[in-house]
């Protein structure tokens, strides 16, 4: 493959652009430096501010794709549809007869998408004709293979570093609005935005690093999201209770099902806090609290839950990487 050639900041006026429009976060350049540690780039992308800069078309590809994985943007290192597609072959290849039946599928269709359907259809974008003739030909079988070899397409065209940008947001959101706190609307989200998610969920080492009151508004999202009515409280002044949750079928008037402390701390809890939720949650005539926190409790608070029989759960650090990885957006990992 050939080489690109970029100019005094161009490439990193380009990571930038790719970073907003793309990603949705606005980063400085030493913010994406940081984000391609462990990788020759940094050093490449800091050069770039001053001289020109050349890389192989598979190095600005290789660049492209980490800096969109460690942004959030993608689940999964992607690794461009070659990969892709000799992937999902070798899924293949250990049976004879399974290997047939995919290579009959790949090149038929393959063949469709060349010169048009039997019924007529001429070459077309909408892939629905030649599902449709993949399914009279080879049945339901046919079909899910030839929808991976869909999405194998139509992701390698979404993430085609060559063929512009793509912008995918309008007005990025700076990213260290997640962790020094922001006035900022959420786009996507009720009270936090979905490019934070979608951050965080390839960054769980940064989750303590939270702003405390994005770390409320996780929590609130997640809530919400799983079906609940959710109450954030004003972030000070709240006596302790930072959301209420109640069902979705709830009266107005009805007490809580749940009072939520959240606590973003790198001390563990300590049993004063679970005495003080205890005290809310009877206050309140709420079933039970939850405390989420990015520590986990000490002993003593926990032998204080159990020995009093306190209705009070827990979330810390690994829950919280699990409501992550429910909260992100679908349809932005690999499919297997």
């Amino acid at each position: 493959m050939g080489s690109i050639v970029f100019g005094p900041k161009v490439l990193p006026d380009n990571l930038t652009e790719i970073a907003g429009y793309k990603g949705g976060l606005a980063m400085s350049i030493e913010e994406i430096c940081d984000h391609l540690a462990g990788t020759s780039f940094p050093d490449v992308v800091r050069d770039g501010e001053t001289s020109g800069v050349r890389l192989r078309s598979e190095e600005y590809e290789d660049l492209y794709y980490n800096l969109l994985h460690r942004i959030g943007y993608t689940r999964e290192l992607y690794l461009g549809p070659s990969f892709e597609q000799a992937r999902l072959f070798h899924r293949f290849e250990a049976n004879a007869a399974e290997l047939d039946f995919f290579m009959q599928v790949s090149t038929t269709m393959n063949h469709f998408m060349r010169i048009g359907t039997p019924s007529g259809e001429s070459k077309t974008t909408d892939p629905s004709a030649i599902l449709a003739e993949v399914n009279r030909v080879f049945g339901v079988a046919g079909v899910k293979i030839a929808i991976e070899m869909y999405e194998i397409i139509n992701r390698g065209i979404r993430m085609n570093p060559h063929c512009g940008i793509g912008n995918e947001w309008i007005n990025p959101l700076k990213l260290k609005g997640l962790f020094k706190g922001t006035d900022q609307q959420p786009e996507k989200g009720r009270f936090i935005d979905q490019r934070y998610i979608d951050y965080l969920s390839n960054n769980h080492d940064r989750i303590g690093e939270m702003h405390w009151r994005q770390f409320e508004k996780l929590t609130a999202e997640f809530y919400e999201r799983d079906g609940y009515k959710v109450d954030l409280g004003p972030g000070s002044n709240d006596d302790g209770v930072d959301a209420r949750v109640w069902k979705q079928d709830a009266n107005p008037e009805d007490s809580p099902l749940c009072i939520v402390q959240c606590k973003r701390q790198k001390n563990k809890i300590e049993k004063v806090v679970v005495k003080g939720l205890h005290a809310d949650v009877q206050f309140e005539r709420a079933e039970y609290g939850v405390i989420v926190t990015t520590s986990e409790l000490s002993p003593g608070a926990k032998t204080t839950i159990s020995a009093r029989g306190y209705d009070i759960l827990t979330v810390e650090r690994d829950g919280i990487k699990g409501w992550l990885t429910k909260l992100r957006t679908p349809g932005t990992g690999i499919v297997r």
